[in-house]
């Protein structure tokens, strides 16, 4: 590679024409801007996440319960100094006067200066400030236009009505979607009380915001703290802590975004090697001139592979300059998932990622046709009908292929940084690129052997151009049946998550659930249903409890000991259990014996389990549970495992008691109901609002207007991320019509010069790009059925329903798209005249 003369026969070769290599380099600009965008954009995140460290919290530190700070607690809130603020968070139904609508939000009632650090951006501006001074509300922006609401209206919460003082944009360290889910009203919380929602057993988080002096190190606060915390059943959260989780939740956007890059990287190495495999080809007769000369036949090769490498060094510049410019774009797409302002700066990792990605790809995918420019002997410069020996695989281009498969498992295995997902990923990114190989081997066999004689002349000759030397018909295979495996993926998996929410409330289902119903309140909650002829399915106790041990073991112990295995979430978190003589319609007894009440009080007490949260705490039946009623303990025993059907609309539970034991219990009521009609369920939130403002209603048709408009905005950020995919394959699909153009030229030659019209000729290419967009899009919307069955089955746990419209309609699309672009590629062959294309072929 170092002779002087290689490099001067590189440069005077190519003087000659470099166009197919143009061609193959736009697939290197594509993949390279690709690649400075996803890994630029993880840079510049993870750089947003630590310079707004502070304002994802809010504060310097939080410490929260789920119950009301007890006065020991208020006593450590204390000693630790500095500003301090609290917050009161809840779900609960609000009411507006004016329209007569209801919503479920989650109110968050707030004392003092916070948030410290970022600010609520409302609007108007000063309302963050102003609504702290009186009976005010901020309320989020999407309920307010979901009901018309304006600034100055009412809005009632409970008991209580406030005036809606702005609207609420965003919120320091939450991500816009977070409002589509559950959006927010901020009071002040000296209101709260007068809601008079707030009753036992009412579930409510509450929190203290500090803001500690410059010299205190709050991670070293909370350790001196700890075993304090603990007792008190408080958790903590500092900023380097709230940092972590949401750099690692951004990491995992961003490995999602270099792994669909990544596939796109994988197709423009198709399109290098289709491009190069076609200038190789015309670079024989050359090649055999510098064999007779005394060129060794490593050194032909290195002519050629300079020639690339140059070119794919400056189309990598380009890409990088293109992705850097294409970073600002993918914020605004993703800005609803990012929960902070992404500060765009140059990223020398990122470039720098960029091009040795895209050279690497060049290097490799270029060698595969130049290698076998090694074998072309002497002989091939005085007979052109001479053939080189064996067409067995050159054993370089196994290396080459080998090099290329390591790389793709060490990208996946590093990028999801696990064996088991990253074989997963690379197993399925060579099955998905060997099938789509295998289709296009297979087409061109079977179109040599059999194309109908019944078909007309232009037909026959459309389709014999996939099987013809030179054909394209790997690269259009790969490059539309990668784009159409995408799109028709991307949309069925929309489909079923909202048909899978649509169906919960099919049939006779439940489609509205009431939480938080009194004991004093069930009976009128009940008559008020049946006033409405609103079908009452279930009303169900629940009781919220703590686990205190698990297997003669306290959490404490357990959270400590890191041998233990057990998800500290399972042992922290509140059971809101219940009691009852039977199964429910969606449990099945898996093992154990049912137990309808317990033996007279006596413990431990047998209690059922469902299946998950068993596999999840490590215990099985007969193992000992101990469980807190305020204070109170409850010694239980696993009698039993269930499988819970968590799809259905019905009060699902973890954890199951006898009767006998918990009825004097503080406990609530939850109720499922059917209301046939939306008008229905609309009278039915406005009775209970006004009626019993502490009862949060949850229809259905909200939930799934929810899920779709989530869906809706996922769906804009994934599309955009696999544009890099789509765009790809259209740029490869492009190069390979007009590197096919000469070919084309001579065929039409010919052609016309028998006498065929221009109609036979554009009628032959639409044949061909027709069938093989056609069998292109159809093997890839196999594959994404294929996809989508799988993600239905083993992610999320339901039968496959899938889109009929999308599967049909998508394809049928990226074939038109697939024709149009092979017409308008070849368009001017079919303008020029027969002796200007003899003119230009001399």
């Amino acid at each position: 590679m170092f002779k002087p003369w290689i490099w001067r026969m590189a440069w005077r070769d190519a003087r000659r024409g470099l166009k197919p290599l143009l061609l193959a380099m736009l697939c290197v600009v594509i993949g390279v801007a690709a690649v400075v965008t996803a890994y630029s954009f993880r840079d510049n995140l993870h750089t947003s996440v630590r310079t707004q460290a502070k304002s994802l919290l809010g504060a310097d530190l939080a410490i929260q319960s789920r119950e009301a700070f007890s006065a020991d607690a208020e006593a450590l809130l204390a000693s630790i100094g500095g500003e301090q603020s609290r917050q009161a968070s809840f779900s609960s139904m609000v009411y507006f006067p004016k329209t007569g609508a209801s919503r479920l939000v989650q109110v968050r009632a707030i004392s003092g200066q916070f948030p410290y650090y970022g600010a609520l951006e409302t609007e108007p501006a000063n309302a963050a400030l102003e609504f702290r001074g009186g009976a005010n509300a901020l309320v989020d922006e999407n309920v307010m236009l979901q009901f018309a609401a304006q600034v100055g209206d009412r809005l009632k919460i409970g008991e209580q009505e406030f005036r809606i003082a702005g609207k609420l944009r965003k919120i320091p360290g939450e991500a816009l979607a977070f409002s589509l889910i559950s959006p927010r009203v901020y009071i002040p919380m000296e209101y709260l009380s007068a809601t008079e929602l707030l009753q036992q057993g009412s579930l409510v988080r509450y929190r203290a915001f500090f803001k500690l002096g410059p010299r205190i190190d709050p991670d070293g606060l909370v350790a001196r703290l700890s075993s304090r915390l603990e007792d008190l059943r408080l958790e903590a959260e500092t900023v380097s802590r709230r940092t972590a989780r949401v750099a690692s939740s951004m990491e995992n956007l961003s490995r999602y975004l270099r792994l669909a890059v990544f596939v796109a990287v994988l197709l423009s190495g198709v399109g290098i090697a289709s491009g190069v495999h076609l200038y190789a080809k015309g670079k024989t007769a050359a090649v055999a001139v510098l064999r007779c000369i005394g060129a060794q036949p490593r050194e032909t090769v290195m002519v050629y592979l300079i020639q690339t490498l140059v070119l794919a060094f400056a189309g990598a510049i380009t890409g990088a300059l293109a992705g850097f410019a294409l970073q600002f774009l993918l914020p605004l797409a993703l800005t609803d998932f990012l929960p902070v302002d992404t500060i765009i700066s140059v990223a020398p990792a990122g470039i720098g990622a960029g091009i040795v990605v895209g050279l690497g790809t060049a290097l490799l995918f270029s060698l595969i046709p130049l290698l076998p420019l090694r074998k072309i002997s002497p002989m091939f410069a005085l007979r052109a009908s001479y053939e080189n020996g064996s067409r067995r695989m050159d054993p370089l281009n196994w290396l080459v292929f080998g090099v290329i498969v390591i790389g793709v498992v060490g990208f996946a295995v590093k990028t999801t940084a696990s064996w088991n997902f990253g074989l997963w990923f690379a197993g399925g990114v060579a099955l998905a690129f060997g099938l789509l190989v295998i289709c296009a081997k297979g087409l061109v066999a079977v179109l040599k052997k059999i194309v109908p004689g019944s078909l007309p002349f232009a037909w026959r000759q459309g389709l014999a151009n996939l099987h013809r030397p030179n054909n394209q018909t790997t690269a259009v295979m790969l490059a539309v049946g990668l784009a159409t495996f995408l799109l028709v993926t991307l949309y069925n998996v929309r489909y079923q998550l909202v048909r899978q929410v649509a169906e919960t409330s099919g049939g006779d289902e439940p489609n509205i659930v009431l939480f938080d119903v009194q004991r004093d309140q069930r009976q009128e909650v009940a008559q008020l249903l049946r006033s409405l002829d609103i079908d009452l399915k279930d009303q169900v106790p629940v009781v919220t409890m703590r686990l205190a041990a698990v297997k003669g073991r306290s959490v404490e112990s357990l959270r400590a000991d890191g041998a233990a295995r057990i998800s500290h979430w399972a042992l922290r978190r509140e059971y809101r259990s219940t009691y009852r003589k039977g199964l429910a319609a969606t449990e099945k007894l898996l093992k154990g014996a049912w137990h309808q009440s317990a033996n007279g009080g006596r413990q431990p007490i047998p209690v059922s389990l469902e299946k998950g949260i068993a596999e999840t705490l490590r215990v099985d039946i007969g193992d000992i549970l101990e469980f807190e009623i305020q204070g109170v303990p409850l010694r239980t025993q696993v009698a039993n495992l269930r499988e819970v059907d968590w799809q259905r609309v019905r009060p699902n539970f973890f954890v199951v008691f006898p009767e006998g034991v918990l009825e004097t219990a503080p406990q609530f009521y939850v109720m499922a109901a059917r209301a046939d009609g939306a008008q229905a369920a609309a009278k039915l939130q406005r009775e209970v609002v006004e009626r019993f403002g502490n009862v949060s209603v949850i229809d259905l048709t909200l939930i799934l207007n929810t899920v779709n408009a989530v869906l809706g905005r996922v769906s804009h950020a994934v599309r955009f991320i696999a544009l890099f995919t789509v765009v790809t394959g259209f740029a490869v699909l492009a190069g390979a019509i007009l590197s096919s153009r000469g070919q084309r030229i001579k065929e039409s030659i010919l052609l016309k010069t028998l006498g065929a019209p221009r109609s036979q000729i554009v009628t032959a290419a639409v044949a061909e790009y027709f069938f093989a967009g056609l069998v292109a899009a159809g093997a890839g919307t196999l594959l994404a059925l294929g996809a989508s069955w799988g993600l239905s089955l083993y992610f999320f746990n339901t039968a496959a329903h899938l889109s009929a419209a999308s599967s049909t309609t998508i394809p049928l699309l990226v074939t038109a798209v697939t024709v149009g672009a092979g017409v308008v590629g070849c368009w001017g062959i079919f303008r020029r005249s027969t002796l200007d294309a003899l003119r230009a072929e001399t």
